[in-house]
């Protein structure tokens, strides 16, 4: 380790417990900054900095130390971030709140170890190799972003939905390339505090590459909002209007006749007003009842008095093998004279919610999360075809938070005209979940430059535009209707994205296998430190 590495701020050079204190208090900080910084609590900024203090952390310490630290960082992030989750366990599983906070804690950590994966190699490759630590950092984060599996997937990026200069990149290089943004800036500014600290020379090499960098996200940003702005604008609409009725998981079974009722009176009353409508999207399992999949005809028990397309959810079955039904959960599309003219079963289930691992040979997992569904997994990969609107790309709960779903299904189907996205967010309660939730789904629009129709039960529904902007939304918990016109692109566009898919993520991949085959390879030689 180089003499500048030895140097620092005192207490950070003195041995036992006030160091690492002191080191924990750091990564804590950083953990901090970046569920502050993420959205619900939408303070964007600190996630150019959060960063910087367990970077400085990990200065002087061993790699498995950082590690360490790193995963305290992880930790105290998805601490305040998923807080949800206790509420979720709650409404899901049926837990106490004992129970729900050891969840909780354990989905925690689990999942914040992703930072310790990234700092702690971040660290290995400076010590071993002698790395820089701003090189490391933008390629081994983006390599944990995406290798790492996590059962909440989501990105540091999705924390600038609000600088919309800022995120059009995204069209280039997925969610990454705002991973690649986020951690140069704190990189640079981690270099800039290093330098000074050590009175040397700021190490032009590596940062004038990562301010050439920023520069292009910027410029970028600044010349093409302004062309996808004027590409909406003369793009043709349909009227789409959805329905939120505040109906949630319980209600279902609690108010099971009123559940399917309301759907039905309040879309009567809308189109009463917008008889011009051209769709309409009600949310995840909104008719609460099974269909058969072989239906051919739903307007008298499901859309009756509604002469336009719907786009609903439902749980749909046929016969399986032996005595076993096959359940999917299905968005079902019916004509305006209620003929069933398409179906898409949820491919992407959601573990230990509709799906668990063998439960189909062990039973007595259902009695154990009697309030999770067992599901079928969905095959198909067609796109829904609606008379005046088009193509459009179908997505069930959080299969819009996911890019290589969204890319699997255009690569399957071709380039639609629209997205839709229907969901069911009332098991998480009155908390950050449904604005988490839309936001991540919002960057599907600018990763395919299409407008997302996002219908959900208790809210937040949403249009959002093909630059990721949310442009109409319900409030949270509300009983409404929405409408707008949303642009259709039927001229085939399909963003550099598309086909590139997370490159960033394999360059990551290769960088960490590079760097591990590098250090095995001088296994034998001495350590540095």
């Amino acid at each position: 380790m180089s003499d500048g590495e030895r140097s620092g701020v005192g207490w950070l050079r003195q041995t036992g417990t006030p160091r690492t204190l002191g080191q924990l208090l750091l990564a804590a900080l950083s953990g901090c900054g970046y569920f502050v910084g993420f959205v619900g609590f939408d303070v964007w900024p600190l996630i150019f900095v959060f960063l910087v203090p367990v970077l400085w952390a990990i200065r002087d310490v061993t790699p498995r130390r950082a590690v360490l630290l790193g995963a305290v960082a992880g930790l105290v992030a998805n601490f305040g971030g998923y807080y949800w989750v206790i509420h979720l366990l709650q409404e899901f599983a049926d837990l106490s709140l004992a129970p729900a906070l050891l969840g909780w804690f354990l989905l925690c950590a689990y999942q914040g170890f992703l930072v310790g994966v990234f700092i702690g190699l971040t660290r290995l490759f400076t010590v071993r190799l002698g790395w820089p630590v701003l090189a490391s950092v933008t390629l081994t984060f983006p390599f944990a972003e995406t290798y790492y599996p996590l059962l909440f997937p989501s990105y540091v990026g999705n924390a600038l939905y609000q600088v919309p200069v800022l995120t059009q990149i995204v069209e280039l290089f997925g969610m990454l390339g705002l991973t690649v943004l986020i951690t140069l800036v704190n990189g640079v500014i981690y270099e800039l505090l290093v330098a000074r600290v050590e009175r040397r020379p700021i190490a032009r090499r590596e940062v004038l590459p990562a301010l050439g960098y920023i520069g292009f996200a910027i410029v970028f940003g600044l010349i093409r909002l302004p062309q996808i702005d004027a590409r909406t604008a003369a793009a043709p609409t349909a009227k789409v209007g959805i329905v939120q009725t505040n109906l949630g998981a319980r209600d279902k079974a609690e108010k099971s006749s009123e559940f399917i009722r309301r759907h039905q009176q309040m879309t009567r009353e809308l189109l009463a007003t917008r008889p011009d409508l051209d769709l309409v999207v009600w949310p995840e399992s909104a008719y609460n009842r099974y269909i058969r999949r072989d239906a051919k005809n739903l307007s008298k028990e499901v859309t009756p008095g509604i002469q336009v397309p719907v786009i609903l959810g439902a749980l749909t079955y046929e016969k399986g093998k032996g005595d076993r039904r096959n359940v999917y959960n299905t968005a079902v599309l019916t004509s305006s004279t209620g003929d069933v003219i398409g179906m898409f079963d949820k491919i992407e289930l959601l573990a230990f919610g509709e799906t668990l691992p063998f439960w189909d040979t062990l039973p007595q997992l259902q009695e154990w999360f009697p309030r999770s569904s067992f599901f079928t997994r969905g095959k198909s990969l067609d796109h829904f075809q609606i008379s005046r609107v088009g193509k459009v790309l179908p997505m069930i709960c959080y299969e819009d938070i996911i890019p290589d779903f969204v890319r699997r299904m255009w690569r399957a189907s071709g380039p639609p005209a629209a997205l839709v996205n229907i969901t069911n967010d009332s098991w998480y309660g009155d908390t950050h979940e449904p604005i988490i939730h839309l936001v991540l789904a919002s960057f599907r629009s600018i990763e395919t430059r299409r407008a997302m129709i996002r219908s959900t039960n208790t809210g937040i529904s949403a249009f959002i535009d093909p630059a990721g902007r949310i442009t109409k939304r319900t409030g949270q918990w509300t009983q409404e209707t929405l409408v707008h016109e949303v642009p259709l692109f039927e001229d085939g566009l399909t963003p550099l994205y598309q086909y590139l898919g997370d490159a960033i993520g394999r360059l990551g991949l290769f960088y960490v296998v590079l760097g591990l085959g590098r250090i095995w390879l001088r296994r034998g030689a001495p350590n540095k430190r």
